[in-house]
């Protein structure tokens, strides 16, 4: 527990409190630049370049659905930011049920690191299921949500830190922390969820003058960022879990459908569950595969051979 508290729950705080100061921030320079006309010189900008006809083209469905980019921008911008804010907002008025949520979060993590495994059998006993299937259910279950947490967590680390690091040396970009928090969350997203963020960032870095950095931003992003959910999912999910890789993909898009954020990691949860009661089945009741014998006229001429 003290390792918990020492590791990974002090030094969320700080970084929350350095998260919501860049998000307020983020949102007060974005309106900024919609009050002063900065959008709407970046998009005579990108109908100067290169990107002209087809930001024409894009500009042709804009106006025919009546989307407004700036406002778009800044409504997004808005409930971001007002999301993080408010969460710290809310700790912060409410102290003492935070601190009380907190103690309880502190026994209750107690309680589990002593008995989580006299729970768990307590709950496995209880399944109507011959042992050995109940150990091969459990087992799995365990297996996978294991390998799934670690794995979906460890990615979002990693490429919000390696993204991260990108904007803040390559891009020399303020607001680097709050795009690398961006960044990590949406390596949630099944498909090219981190390269939506990185490549909007050189885009703006390629219209505002600096080429060279958003070249070299993209070169970071495809080589490093993009690339971390490629080791590191198959080593913890394909590795350990043992799911196939297309029907991973499908369960955690339905998760996401169902159950929203959790289904990320419930969805691959079914999945494994549903492979072990498949393979019970086979077990206990698929027949075996019994050899025919060949016809007696093959035996005769076999036997005359």
């Amino acid at each position: 527990m003290a390792a918990v508290t020492i590791v990974a729950i002090i030094p969320s705080f700080f970084l929350g409190s350095l998260l919501v100061r860049e998000a307020s921030g983020a949102y007060r320079r974005l309106q900024e630049a919609v009050q002063q006309g900065e959008i709407v010189g970046l998009v005579d900008q990108i109908r100067a370049s290169r990107l002209g006809g087809l930001w024409v083209r894009l500009a042709l469905v804009f106006d025919q659905f009546s989307i407004d980019v700036s406002d778009l921008l800044l409504r997004a911008m808005n409930w971001l930011s007002d999301q993080i804010v408010g969460q710290a907002t809310s700790l912060a008025k409410n102290l003492l049920v935070t601190v009380a949520n907190f103690m309880l979060m502190l026994v209750a993590l107690f309680f589990f690191f002593r008995d989580g495994e006299a729970m768990a059998g307590r709950v496995r006993d209880l399944l109507p299921m011959e042992r050995a299937h109940k150990e091969a259910v459990f087992a799995r279950l365990y297996t996978t949500l294991t390998a799934v947490v670690q794995s979906m967590v460890l990615t979002a680390v990693t490429q919000g830190v390696l993204a991260g690091l990108g904007y803040w040396l390559i891009g020399n970009l303020e607001f680097s922390v709050f795009l690398a928090f961006v960044t990590g969350l949406a390596s949630f997203l099944p498909v090219a969820g981190p390269a939506l963020i990185w490549s909007g960032v050189a885009v703006y870095l390629a219209l505002t003058g600096h080429v060279a950095r958003a070249v070299i931003l993209v070169v970071w992003g495809t080589l490093l960022v993009s690339t971390a959910d490629n080791w590191i999912k198959p080593l913890f999910i394909g590795g350990r879990a043992k799911l196939p890789t297309f029907l991973l993909l499908m369960s955690i898009l339905g998760g996401l459908k169902v159950y929203g954020f959790l289904g990320v990691f419930l969805g691959p949860v079914v999945l494994a569950i549903l492979f072990a009661f498949v393979a019970i089945y086979r077990e206990e009741y698929q027949e075996p595969a019994v050899a025919v014998p060949p016809p007696a006229d093959r035996l005769d001429r076999a036997a005359v051979g």
